[in-house]
């Protein structure tokens, strides 16, 4: 019998998804014999325990929400030690912790990374009730020059072990590969609340950054977006705009390579809409689910199939 522990912060939304989460499970062996053991916990008894040592890598599983408070450490050590584990957290469309939102739900990854061909009747819904579009794709000639870099927060470039200031730095090696007249274009657009973290992922402050500008205006003038894992990346890609990011954004398999914009400061390549783009969307919106949706078993049925 394969066994699951959802693990909790304690924080109300967390505990109150990640219970969904776990009756779901049950939900779904209710209904189709399944035989998942599962199992809700405090993230404590994690730091105090670690994962049970009856469970085993390939066969046990275990989930979370986010990577604050210790949540990182778990998914760290799953990811380390051959686990699967189920990982929660905002919507790619529609997102919100308040309930009336979506999630997301990813199986060893924090966001969909493949693409796998699926029905477009969810993307397609939010298209109608929720006001998403996918924009026609923008040739170099009708996008902006502005090339926006969207740094990971100090959280995620703790638990990716990235440098804190990877926004900087992609900025500047930018600069060293392109003519001094083009790097006006270049601008790094922090979010405007990050969680700074210690050695072990437990929240120290909220680092403020001051905005300059709006993003829908920055995005209207974009050439193109970098990010590592900001969901500017998926806004960008809806608005027919190029992205270059990290390995495990949502977006990676309509990424371009940075080393053309190394080579040239308007990449002929650009102009080259992903085939792609239409899949992903449809890939994306069958990867979230209202909070109803996680607590009847259908997000855990929906799961088992995605990565069957």
């Amino acid at each position: 019998m394969p066994k699951i522990i959802v693990y909790d912060t304690g924080r109300r939304m967390t505990t109150k998804f990640t219970l969904a989460f776990a009756r779901g499970i049950v939900e779904h062996n209710n209904r189709t014999g399944g035989s998942w053991e599962v199992k809700h916990r405090s993230i404590d008894n994690y730091l105090q325990d670690g994962i049970p040592r009856d469970y085993c890598a390939g066969h046990d599983a275990v989930a979370t929400l986010g990577i604050l408070r210790g949540t990182g450490l778990l998914l760290k050590e799953a990811q380390q030690r051959g686990f699967d584990y189920y990982y929660m957290d905002h919507a790619y469309f529609n997102p919100g912790y308040s309930g009336k939102g979506w999630m997301r739900v990813t199986k060893n990854d924090h966001a969909c990374t493949s693409i796998r061909e699926t029905s477009g009747d969810r993307w397609n819904g939010f298209h109608k009730n929720h006001g998403y579009a996918l924009s026609p794709w923008r040739t170099n000639g009708e996008r902006g020059g502005l090339i926006l870099i969207c740094p990971p927060t100090p959280a995620i470039c703790w638990y990716y072990d990235l440098d804190q200031d990877w926004g900087e730095r992609i900025a500047e090696h930018l600069k060293n590969k392109m003519p001094a007249s083009e790097h006006h274009r270049i601008k790094v657009r922090h979010k405007p609340k990050e969680p700074v973290v210690d050695s072990e992922g437990n929240l120290i402050e909220l680092r403020e950054f001051a905005q300059q500008g709006d993003l829908k205006e920055d995005l209207a003038n974009a050439h193109c977006v970098i990010a590592w894992n900001s969901m500017v990346a998926l806004e960008a890609t809806l608005a027919g705009i190029p992205v270059i990011t990290g390995p495990h954004s949502a977006c990676v398999r309509v990424s371009f390579d940075i080393s053309l914009l190394e080579n040239h400061p308007v990449p002929e390549e650009f102009n080259t809409e992903p085939s792609n783009r239409n899949a992903m969307l449809h890939w994306l919106a069958n990867n979230q689910w209202k909070m109803k949706e996680i607590e009847d078993g259908k997000a855990w049925r929906m799961l088992q199939e995605n990565y069957s």
